[in-house]
């Protein structure tokens, strides 16, 4: 059974919470959901470099990599987000023959970055942990806006900034667990379920 794939976005890398948590944040264009990755610092350093089109004098390990799976070798078709298990996401590297290789999502991501491959999630992954991050919120804690607007989410309860009311309670959860108090903030979209791989101060904010 062929999975079932959804074209996704990177969006950048962030620190979220007074801790500064990392996050890489990979976005659904199609609902406009979004989900954040908790990465180290040192991915988070090394994916925020790349995505700025830092080249390093000579050449590193996810440099080394690219160069070993580009033409004439086997190639890269696609990166896919394909599964999670207790907050930690995991991701495949799919070659031109087929085969697959297993990999760390923020690796996955800065090899995306240097072959220019489709960047895709399991939609049984996306169902799960990607949620609607209202602007105001998304402006308020990433500093950062997140495409348009989904359609279909422009109808919402007046009770509810995201128009689910759980999705609220357990975005607000995630906020609490990361420090911030809940006068800071209104709540907003569902719990990613994912954790910090690293409890270090994230330096890179978009």
């Amino acid at each position: 059974m062929a999975d079932d794939l959804r074209d996704i976005t990177f969006e950048g890398v962030f620190s979220v919470g007074p801790e500064g948590f990392c996050c890489a944040v990979l976005r659904d264009p199609e609902t406009n959901r979004i989900m954040p990755v908790w990465i180290s610092t040192v991915a988070a350093a090394a994916l925020e470099a790349r995505a700025a089109g830092y080249s390093p004098r000579r050449p590193g390990t996810h440099e080394l990599l690219a160069d070993a799976l580009a033409e004439p070798g086997p190639g890269v078709t696609d990166i896919v987000v394909n599964a999670a298990s207790e907050g930690v996401f995991m991701a495949t590297i799919v070659l031109n023959g087929g085969e697959r290789l297993d990999a760390r999502v923020s690796d996955a991501l800065v090899l995306s970055l240097l072959v220019d491959a489709r960047l895709t999630a399991e939609a049984e992954v996306l169902d799960q942990y990607a949620f609607f991050l209202p602007p105001e919120q998304a402006r308020e804690y990433f500093h950062a806006d997140f495409g348009p607007e989904a359609a279909g989410d422009d109808e919402v309860s007046p009770d509810s900034a995201s128009g689910d009311a759980q999705a609220d309670a357990d975005f607000a959860e995630m906020m609490r667990e990361l420090g911030v108090d809940e006068s800071e903030f209104g709540a907003a979209g569902p719990d990613t379920g994912a954790g910090p791989d690293s409890a270090d101060d994230c330096d890179s904010d978009d």
